[in-house]
């Protein structure tokens, strides 16, 4: 096995808010581990600090990072000399990056609340230098002199909304990044199935927009209700399993209601959405007989019962 490593210049999806004197010298790279492989990340551009007419200021943003993965490779029978890297190779180090980039950006959105940073696409663009030791190696299709490469992963953004006061990334959180960034993130499973209803609207899938619409919303429904249980009448994991799998969904709606009131869960949009997966799903309804007023009416109902939940499908745990 011969340690190869690849310098990349990340542009991220979106930008992170950060402390007006995050630059300053002595900032050291944010360092950890992904199965083996050593990653290093260090702030690459953050614009400058935009005075505003009264007084205050806009904070300077994080735009681009860089990052250095170093993996072990089995070169086989090829010589270190004018070495190139096959074009799976260079994925699994694109695989690395995104992941690496993806956990950076999560714990950052976590402890600065700054809820709209993209986690699931973090990767906007990223060009790369690969080299063995102080030699450059090549690659089958390079880029071109100021180019960039786009991941090889399905477009679209994640976005959570919150009310909560949101803070800049500084120096202090920063250092804690490395520190928790070891740990596999994953997106939760309603929010991959709102993703995947998306692009099955642009494909003009819309039985399949809708029932994953009724799939994300069911899950949430879950997810709120167990947390309440939990929260409000101090239920364990496993007693809140069992309540909530003898409930239907009219009696989830109640019961989220009953514990907590403020909550703004429309009951007849939710009640119309399960009706039409139920349609679906039975094969009452052919798949081309959903229309797509029916289909973007599903997503939309799903995405407004994540707003008003989302103080507890993101708050109770990270």
């Amino acid at each position: 096995m011969t340690e190869i490593q690849g310098q990349f210049d990340v542009s991220l999806s979106l930008p992170v808010n950060v402390a007006p004197d995050f630059s300053r010298p002595g900032l050291e790279p944010c360092q950890f581990f992904i199965d083996g492989d050593r990653i290093t990340i260090s702030p690459l551009i953050v614009t400058e600090v935009v005075p505003l007419p009264d007084g205050d200021y806009e904070a300077p943003k994080l735009t681009e990072i860089r990052v250095w993965i170093s993996r072990e490779i089995d070169l086989g029978r090829r010589q270190k000399e004018n070495l190139t890297l096959f074009p799976d190779e260079e994925r699994m180090f694109e695989r690395v990056l995104v992941e690496a980039t993806r956990r950076f950006v999560t714990i950052i959105k976590h402890k600065t609340n700054q809820w709209d940073l993209d986690t699931r696409h973090p990767v906007y663009a990223y060009n790369y230098v690969y080299s063995l030791g102080d030699t450059q190696l090549g690659t089958v299709w390079p880029l071109q002199q100021g180019a960039k490469r786009m991941p090889e992963y399905a477009h679209g953004v994640i976005i959570f909304h919150t009310r909560d006061f949101m803070k800049d990334l500084n120096q202090d959180i920063w250092q804690e990044v490395a520190a928790e960034a070891s740990r596999p993130i994953s997106v939760p499973l309603h929010d991959e199935l709102l993703h995947d209803a998306k692009t099955f609207r642009s494909h003009m899938r819309y039985d399949a927009e809708a029932l994953y619409a009724a799939i994300a919303s069911e899950l949430m429904l879950e997810k709120a209700c167990s947390s309440l249980l939990r929260t409000k009448e101090g239920l364990s994991d496993k007693q809140c399993d069992a309540i909530i799998s003898k409930l239907r969904k009219p009696q989830l709606l109640e019961r989220i209601h009953k514990l907590d009131p403020s909550l703004l869960v429309k009951d007849k949009d939710i009640k119309k959405l399960f009706k039409l997966r139920n349609e679906i799903a039975h094969g009452k309804r052919k798949p081309e007989s959903v229309t797509g007023e029916e289909a973007n009416e599903a997503l939309s109902t799903a995405e407004q019962l994540k707003q008003n939940l989302t103080s507890i499908l993101y708050f109770s745990t990270m």
